[in-house]
């Protein structure tokens, strides 16, 4: 089968513009442009690879709100207590909610710590390809019988499987996390467990000793302090990184930047609904840059930023004369020093002072030292005559802002005035 989209975006190459995917029984068979044998076409989209959420608890789907405004310790206590009196049925009806709201949402694979391991069963329904960590406490009498029985019973398909996971220090002993994590290593399954997630825990990681390793991934480490760093980076102790749950539970921000630059191995995970509303991974892709710039002050600190242009020479005139053209009337051009607008509009004109108060030239060095084969293909002409058209499609688009013209036509009369005075 061959699927084609007006762009295809792979992992290892740069978009195609036009581009078609073709897909033998499950496996993707090979990706490029597209011919005129697609079996389907989807316009105005953009096939690309599956998201992963890295952190999840499918089970608490239809818990958004609960505790919200709570601190930490009492709404985890109150979580606790609630997830403990949840049937089997209703948290598999959750999980299934939550599996098609990830499906939604573009995620494809999850990493979902269960404490009823119903989400497991949800995950190979919906198709999802899933690690779901079976949660261990020490309340929990015979604690290895039990995990070992849960482990026997699991639901484990070629895209599903079961792991381990000690809750968290708060409700797991030095010794149970031992006891869970050498099952774990027995069965030769993967483990995960929530770390210095909040200012209640006081454990810092070298207290772990062996039980932490390049196998257990720790979740949240919002107070992981430099030491920290350094023993996950020497370890290869991966982690995960939940911004909208960290800030709505008022934990913090999570030191990002530094465990990336210290060669930390870092995902993004939602968390639940319980903590973060949704399973929703572009938000969270926002949060986690955002946070990590609020945290340190700086612009920079997290991501990349780039002014994409068309390779081409532009003179303001020439801009605005093709953005007139593509509407269909040719401008009658007014100059207008910025000082001027910056006069008249003290609150919009400032940012036209200082460096863009002269003629400049964009262009696009900064993505081609990223991205070395990227190429402009559209030139800005015909960039303006496809954003009317955009406009032109849909009379919902065409609002004009009387607010916007008045002081337009404020800015023009007072530079005729100069002018002509």
């Amino acid at each position: 089968m061959i699927i084609a989209a007006d762009w295809v975006v792979p992992v290892d190459g740069p978009p195609i513009r036009n581009g078609a995917v073709r897909v033998e029984g499950r496996a993707i068979a090979e990706v490029g442009p597209a011919g005129e044998a697609a079996d389907e076409r989807f316009d105005g989209a953009v096939i690309l690879p599956g998201l992963v959420n890295a952190h999840t608890h499918l089970e608490y789907a239809a818990m958004g709100g609960f505790g919200d405004g709570m601190a930490f310790g009492p709404w985890i206590e109150d979580h606790i207590r609630r997830k403990a009196a949840t049937g089997a049925g209703d948290s598999l009806e959750q999980a299934r909610a939550g599996a098609a709201a990830c499906l939604r949402a573009g995620v494809t694979t999850i990493a979902d710590c269960s404490y009823s391991g119903a989400v497991a069963d949800a995950a190979a329904e919906a198709g999802l390809r899933a690690i779901v960590y079976l949660e261990g406490f020490s309340d929990w009498p015979d604690l290895r019988a039990r995990t070992e029985a849960r482990l026997d019973a699991a639901t484990a398909t070629e895209l599903v499987q079961p792991g381990v996971s000690p809750h968290a220090p708060f409700t797991v002993t030095l010794d149970d996390y031992r006891i869970l994590v050498g099952l774990a290593r027995e069965r030769g399954v993967p483990i995960a467990t929530h770390l210095l997630e909040s200012a209640r825990e006081t454990m810092h990681l070298e207290e772990f000793g062996d039980i932490l390793g390049p196998d257990t991934v720790a979740i949240h480490v919002v107070y992981a302090d430099p030491a920290d760093i350094e023993l996950m980076a020497g370890r290869d102790i991966p982690g995960v990184h939940c911004p909208r749950s960290n800030a709505l539970l008022g934990c913090g921000i999570a030191p990002l930047p530094e465990l990336l630059e210290a060669g930390v191995r870092m995902g993004l995970g939602t968390d639940s609904p319980s903590s973060a509303i949704d399973f929703d991974m572009w938000a969270e892709m926002r949060a986690a840059i955002m946070h990590a710039r609020a945290r340190l002050g700086r612009a920079d600190a997290l991501g990349e930023a780039f002014h994409i242009t068309s390779d081409e020479v532009l003179t303001w005139d020439g801009v605005y004369r093709a953005i007139g053209r593509a509407a269909g009337r040719e401008p009658q051009l007014i100059h207008v020093p910025s000082d001027l607008i910056a006069a008249l509009y003290p609150e919009r004109g400032g940012s036209l002072l200082g460096d863009k108060a002269w003629s400049v030239v964009f262009d696009n060095g900064k993505i081609k030292r990223f991205v070395p084969e990227f190429q402009t293909r559209v030139r800005f002409a015909e960039g303006m005559a496809r954003s009317v058209a955009w406009f032109d499609a849909d009379p919902a688009r065409r609002a004009v802002s009387a607010t916007a013209n008045a002081m337009i036509e404020r800015v023009i009369a007072a530079q005729r005035r100069a002018l002509e005075g």
